[in-house]
């Protein structure tokens, strides 16, 4: 039996850092992913990346369209620094935004469900990645915590 955490506690509960898994139709495959939070704005605005096992497709496209390779993130599973069991890859040169009030319906339709957390060094080395994209508009970097 899967516990449930009450709806109001889970969406109290989504920050920066966190990871998400489910099936996003904005990325051409049913098949659900990793989702890391990047920021929860004051206005309740979600800020995510996505993860990928997928090396070589991101590799090939970051190379292609001549962006930095610190655009790449590598996440190498480790117990207790973050929930993936297999090498996984942010493109940084993207990002996904999402509401407040969708995730509420994802998790009441059971399409949601919180995996864990990554490091800081892995949050930073994202956050980083996407500032230096030159694919990602610069309201959005200005959303996104500033680094020491």
């Amino acid at each position: 039996m899967n516990l449930k955490f009450p709806v109001n506690l889970f969406l109290q509960g989504i920050q920066e850092k966190k990871v998400y898994y489910f099936s996003n139709k904005n990325i051409n495959t049913d098949t659900p992913h990793y989702y890391i939070c990047l920021k929860r704005t004051d206005d309740d605005l979600l800020i995510l990346s996505c993860c990928t096992s997928q090396f070589e497709t991101v590799k090939r496209f970051i190379e292609l369209s001549d962006l930095p390779f610190e655009t790449l993130v590598w996440i190498k599973p480790k117990d207790g620094e973050n929930p993936f069991i297999k090498d996984t890859y942010v493109n940084c040169n993207q990002y996904f935004s999402y509401s407040i009030d969708q995730f509420k319906q994802m998790y009441e339709q059971d399409n949601i469900s919180f995996s864990g957390e990554i490091s800081d060094v892995h949050f930073e080395q994202i956050i980083i990645g996407i500032k230096i994209s030159p694919l990602i508009d610069e309201d959005i970097k200005d959303l996104l915590p500033q680094l020491d």
